[in-house]
């Protein structure tokens, strides 16, 4: 889900119990996902916490100082740091520096302004108070979003499924605008497809056409949205004279619709990108009785958008050395 919060903090002693209050404060109060790296331990653990920092929504620096160490702090933090300094960690970071941690090359420009604590009580209260003043919530993602719904008009349309029309077909399309919120890394091969269609009252079933749909505007069904860049996916079409819901999609079969029978509808899709999560949002739409002549009536509104969190370390996961 999004609202994940990569935190950021040395694991030894006192240092684990305190980073544990944190994230039951941001779980607790603000209904945040945590992502603590407890452990390192192989080289696969470090690649494990590289792909859990570029997923996360949010990232929590805390700068413990270890007054009776030969290193006054965690060397592995600051090695986090540097990373999410480099996958454009800025607004969406908070960074705390315990008094008296060194602060010294590079972390005198990254940490210039963290804010100061003294204790484990300090830390919390200033953890709080930073989250509440940035805004940090759960439906917050940095990575691919469902940003708004939109009607097009009338279009002609024609794809590999009416090749014998020359001009095409009148249609009114439905798009989603997807939206690459990642300021260091571009979406590859994005793709969108129905996944399940649910009439109101009844079973959820597995739609039938499962290709990717079309990118708007674009000869193509993937597209490739660059750091910050968006693009509109059709999501679903009402054809001119011919009632039922229609798809855009690399079906390469006679176009049948997916949706014929009148009431209320839930449309749930799925979109993903190389090395971004997968993302899952419904549409709930209203459709009107067929009708021969002119469009069939149909009301949309987007109901749900949001990324899961990925398979294999789940909500609050840590990793299995002291680091």
């Amino acid at each position: 889900m999004p609202g994940r919060v990569f935190i950021s903090c040395g694991q030894r002693g006192d240092e684990k119990d305190t980073a544990q209050q944190v994230r039951t404060l941001l779980e607790n109060k603000f209904k945040l996902t945590t992502f603590i790296a407890a452990t390192i331990q192989t080289f696969g653990d470090i690649m494990i916490i590289a792909d859990e920092l570029r997923k996360s929504d949010y990232y929590l620096f805390i700068d413990f100082v270890r007054r009776n160490d030969t290193f006054p702090v965690s060397l592995f933090t600051h090695q986090e740091l540097a990373l999410a300094h480099h996958l454009g960690f800025r607004d969406n970071a908070i960074f705390l520096r315990q008094k008296d941690a060194p602060l010294e090359g590079f972390l005198k420009y990254i940490l210039g302004n963290a804010e100061e604590f003294s204790d484990r009580l300090d830390l919390l209260e200033k953890v709080k108070r930073l989250a509440q003043e940035r805004g940090w919530n759960p439906s917050y993602s940095r990575n691919l979003v469902i940003v708004a719904l939109s009607q097009t008009g009338r279009l002609h349309y024609r794809d590999q499924t009416s090749l014998l029309l020359v001009s095409g077909s009148v249609q009114d399309v439905w798009q989603v605008q997807v939206r690459n919120r990642r300021p260091d890394t571009a979406a590859l091969g994005t793709i969108c497809v129905l996944s399940h269609i649910q009439e109101q009252g009844r079973e959820r079933l597995a739609s039938v056409d499962r290709s990717p749909l079309k990118w708007a505007q674009q000869a193509s069904y993937a597209a490739t949205l660059l750091p910050g860049d968006f693009g509109f996916i059709d999501v679903f079409a009402l054809q001119e004279d011919n009632p039922g819901i229609f798809l855009h999609s690399l079906w390469d079969a006679p176009r049948d619709p997916v949706i014929l029978k009148a009431g209320e509808w839930t449309l749930f899709y799925k979109l993903f990108a190389q090395n971004f999560p997968l993302v899952d949002f419904s549409i709930a739409l209203k459709v009107g009785e067929p009708v021969e002549k002119g469009f069939q009536q149909a009301e949309a509104q987007l109901v749900n958008a949001q990324a899961p969190v990925r398979s294999g370390v789940g909500p609050g996961a840590s990793l299995p050395a002291e680091r």
